[in-house]
C-alpha cells in the first residue's frame, strides 16, 4: 500500500484531484493535502509519504521548491507534477529536479490518472526489490486512539471520569498549543441508500481538504446519518473562522458527493474539559437541525433550544380551542393552521418534541370533533407514531398535509373539505404572470417561501399535476390563442410564451392538442369543443 499525499493551493483542486484516485480496492491510501509546500514538507516529515502530487505555482513555496527540498533531505518516494497549459518551462525543470512525470490539470481523468499512479507504483515496486533500498513504513493508528478517545469525552461530564486518560493520550488528543475544533454534522443523501461506511469516508476525505495541515482529523460516526467531525490544528496558525468551515464543507459535499449537509460549528477547545463542554453545546444545538425546510441550516454550537414560548402556547390553544367549538370552516383550516405552528416552531427555535407535541394534540382534537376516534379506518397509534418519528420539519409538513387528506376524506363532505391553499394560489398567479420567462421551481419556491420539495408535493396534490407540467400546459394554451389570431408565426408564438426551441415547442404543441402548431386555423380552439 503506497501512501499519496496532495499538494496545491487551491481546495477545490485538492479535493477534485483525490476524487479521482479509486482508493477502495486499489494500492494507494490517502496521506493527506497540504496547501503550500512549507506545510506539505512538515506533513512528509510526520507522514512519510510514498507518492507526492504537487501543484507547480504555489505562494510560499512553489513546486519547483518543494522537489528541490524534497530531494536534498533524501525522500525516496516519487513525485507527480500538475500543470497548466503555460507551464511547459517549469515542468522541464520539475523534471529535470526529480519528478517523476507530469498531467496536464484541464485534462485530468480518472482512468488517465490511474494508469500514471499504477506505472509509479510498479517504480516503488521495483526499488523495494533492490538491496539497501529502504521503504517507508505505516504510522501507528492514532486515528483510532483518537476516535474512541473522543466517543468517550461525549459520553463524560468531566475528564476525570475516564479510566485511563494518561498524560501521554491526552496530550496526543490535545497537543501542546493546539485547539480542537469541532462540527456536528446532519447528512441528508436526497432519498439516495448510502450506507454509514461510504459517508464517514466522504465525510473524511472533505475533512481533509477543510483542514490541510492539521495534527489530526478524525470523523466519529454517532446515529443514523449524524457524524461528529474533529480537527488539532495550532493555535498560531492563521485559519478561517468555524463559520466559514462550515459554509465550506456543505459546499464541498453538495459539490462532489450529493450530500445535503446541516452543521452546528463550535468553538476551538484548548483543554479536556473546554472540549467536553463543546461537544455538549454541539449536541444540543444539533436538535434545531430538525428545521430544514427554509434551506440549509448552520448554526453556531451556543444557539439554545427552546422549551417554552408564551405566545407560541397562545397560538396552540386557539387553535384546538377553534376545532372543539366548531368554528366553521374549522376542518379545512385545520391543515393550514398546523403548518403554520410548524414554521412558527422553526422561527422561535423550539426543540422539536414540543412542535409534534402540538400536531399531536391537534389531530387528536380534529378526530374527537369529527367523531373518528371510534372509525378502525383511522390509525390513531400509527399517525403518531409517523409525526414523533419525523426526522426533519419539512418531512413533518408533509405528514401534516397527507393525514388532512385522510382525515377529511374519512369525515366526508360535511366537513366542508379544504379549498385550495393560498401558498398554491400565490403559485399558480405566479406562473400566469411569468410563463414566458424562463421559470424555474426554485423561483416559484422562493416567490411563495416554501422549500422546493414541500412545494412540488403539495402543488401536484392540489392540482393533480407537477408544476413544470402546469407550466406546459399553460403555455401551450396562450400559445394557441396567438396562433389562432392568425397574426404571429409559429416560431413567434413560441418565443412569445418563453419556448425558444421551435423543436421542442412543435412536440409539446402536437402531444397538448393532437396537432402541429402549423395547422391551428384562426378563431378555432379544440378546447372549447
Amino acid at each position: 500500500m503506497y501512501k499519496v499525499l496532495i499538494v496545491d493551493d487551491e481546495m477545490i483542486v485538492r479535493h477534485a484531484v483525490k476524487t479521482l484516485i479509486r482508493w477502495e480496492g486499489s494500492r494507494f491510501a490517502y496521506s493527506g493535502s497540504a496547501s503550500s509546500g512549507a506545510s506539505a514538507l512538515k506533513m512528509v516529515r510526520e507522514q512519510h509519504p510514498d507518492i507526492i502530487i504537487t501543484d507547480i505555482k504555489m505562494p510560499e513555496m512553489d513546486g519547483i521548491e518543494l522537489i528541490k527540498h524534497l530531494v536534498a533531505s533524501g525522500f525516496d518516494g516519487e513525485i507527480l507534477v500538475l500543470s497548466n497549459f503555460n507551464d511547459f518551462e517549469l515542468v522541464r525543470e520539475a523534471l529535470k529536479c526529480g519528478a517523476h512525470d507530469y498531467m496536464l490539470k484541464l485534462t485530468l481523468k480518472s482512468e488517465n490518472f490511474m494508469q500514471t499512479l499504477n506505472e509509479i507504483a510498479s517504480k516503488l515496486d521495483e526499488k523495494k526489490r533492490q538491496p539497501g533500498v529502504a521503504l517507508t513504513v505505516e504510522r501507528n493508528d492514532q486515528t483510532n486512539r483518537i476516535h474512541d478517545l473522543l466517543l468517550a469525552l461525549r459520553d463524560s461530564v468531566d475528564a476525570a471520569q475516564l479510566p485511563g486518560l494518561s498524560p501521554e493520550i491526552a496530550s496526543e488528543l490535545l497537543p501542546p498549543g493546539h485547539g480542537v475544533t469541532l462540527f456536528a454534522i446532519q447528512v441528508d443523501t436526497a432519498g439516495e441508500k448510502r450506507d454509514e461506511t461510504s459517508l464517514t469516508r466522504a465525510l473524511s476525505q472533505l475533512w481533509s481538504d477543510v483542514y490541510p495541515g492539521s495534527s489530526w482529523q478524525c470523523t466519529v460516526a454517532e446515529e443514523e446519518r449524524r457524524f461528529l467531525l474533529a480537527a488539532a490544528y495550532p493555535a498560531d496558525t492563521q485559519t478561517a473562522e468555524p463559520a466559514e468551515m462550515a459554509g465550506r464543507i456543505a459546499s464541498l459535499a453538495a459539490m462532489y458527493y450529493s450530500l445535503n449537509v446541516d452543521i452546528v460549528y463550535g468553538k476551538p477547545a484548548f483543554g479536556l474539559e473546554e472540549l467536553i463542554d463543546e461537544m455538549r453545546r454541539c449536541r444540543k444545538a444539533r436538535t434545531l437541525l430538525f428545521y430544514q425546510e427554509a434551506g440549509r441550516v448552520c448554526l453556531p454550537s451556543d444557539t439554545e433550544a427552546a422549551e417554552y414560548d408564551p405566545a407560541y402556547e397562545r397560538m396552540e390553544s386557539e387553535w384546538t380551542e377553534d376545532i372543539r367549538t366548531g368554528r366553521p370552516e374549522f376542518a379545512a383550516e385545520w391543515e393550514q393552521r398546523a403548518l403554520r405552528l410548524i414554521r412558527e416552531g422553526a422561527a422561535r427555535r423550539l426543540l422539536p418534541r414540543v412542535v409534534k407535541r402540538t400536531v399531536c394534540e391537534g389531530m387528536w382534537t380534529l378526530s374527537r370533533k369529527l367523531g373518528l376516534e371510534q372509525r378502525r379506518e383511522f390509525d390513531h397509534s400509527l399517525w403518531l407514531e409517523r409525526i414523533t418519528g419525523a426526522g426533519s420539519d419539512t418531512e413533518l409538513l408533509m405528514l401534516v398535509s397527507e393525514l388532512a387528506q385522510d382525515v377529511l376524506a374519512l369525515a366526508g363532505s360535511d366537513a366542508k373539505l379544504r379549498a385550495i391553499r393560498p401558498e398554491i394560489r400565490k403559485a399558480l398567479g405566479y406562473l400566469e404572470e411569468h410563463y414566458a420567462q424562463a421559470v424555474s421551481i426554485r423561483d416559484v419556491a422562493s416567490h411563495v417561501n416554501l422549500s422546493e420539495t414541500y412545494l412540488c408535493q403539495i402543488f401536484k396534490t392540489e392540482t393533480g399535476k407537477s408544476i413544470m407540467t402546469y407550466l406546459n400546459e399553460l403555455r401551450m394554451a396562450k400559445a394557441y390563442e396567438l396562433l389562432s389570431s392568425g397574426q404571429l408565426l409559429v416560431k413567434e408564438a413560441a418565443a412569445e410564451v418563453g419556448i425558444h426551441d421551435p423543436f421542442y415547442f412543435n412536440r409539446l404543441f402536437k402531444k397538448h392538442f393532437g396537432i402541429a402548431p402549423k395547422h391551428v386555423k384562426p378563431k378555432e380552439n379544440p378546447a372549447l369543443r
